[in-house]
């Protein structure tokens, strides 16, 4: 059998050696033309491979910041600012009039002492509504009856600052009376 295929091979020495360059040609035009095709795909997906590293990379160290973030947000809750000092400044026309308001003031916000910094900056309102059109009464001789108007209010570093105007009412009612 194996004398009869190499017979035949002697016979048809051209048709073999045509068929062999054939198929050399043929894969060296397949080469040709899809070999760029290979090349720029596996460079793409070389591309694509490096890009995925880094984000994942990113994402990586994300996840570390946000557990450090986490971390210091929790100490930060534990370590909540409160009041610690209550700042009454007060714009009056005598300076007696301003230290007994200031005291006063000192004394009806004494509830705002070791509260949330945080509670009180989100809702300042509070302190409006305690000190709208407060009048305080000054134990002198004279009686003297003021009226307090909020004009700023100022949280910083554990203290809760107010500014003040005190405006005297018992000079507005001598003046209507006489």
């Amino acid at each position: 059998m194996i004398s009869g295929v190499w017979q035949m091979l002697k016979k048809n020495r051209r048709s073999f050696v045509m068929f062999l360059l054939g198929v050399v040609t043929g894969s060296s035009v397949f080469l040709i033309l899809y070999g760029q095709k290979l090349d720029g795909l596996l460079s793409e997906r070389n591309t694509i491979y490096y890009a995925n590293n880094q984000k994942y990379k990113e994402i990586l160290k994300l996840e570390k910041e946000i557990e450090q973030l986490t971390k210091k947000g929790n100490r930060r809750q534990d370590e909540e600012e409160r009041i610690k000092k209550i700042v009454v400044e007060v714009d009056a026309e005598q300076p007696f009039i301003s230290d007994a308001v200031k005291t006063r003031i000192e004394k009806k916000l004494s509830p705002f002492l070791d509260k949330s910094m945080q509670w009180i900056s989100n809702n300042p309102d509070i302190i409006e509504l305690i000190l709208e059109k407060e009048q305080v009464t000054i134990d002198d001789t004279q009686r003297t009856k003021v009226e307090v108007h909020l004009k700023y209010v100022s949280l910083y570093d554990e203290t809760l600052k107010i500014w003040l105007e005190a405006k005297s009412l018992t000079n507005d009612v001598a003046n209507t009376n006489s």
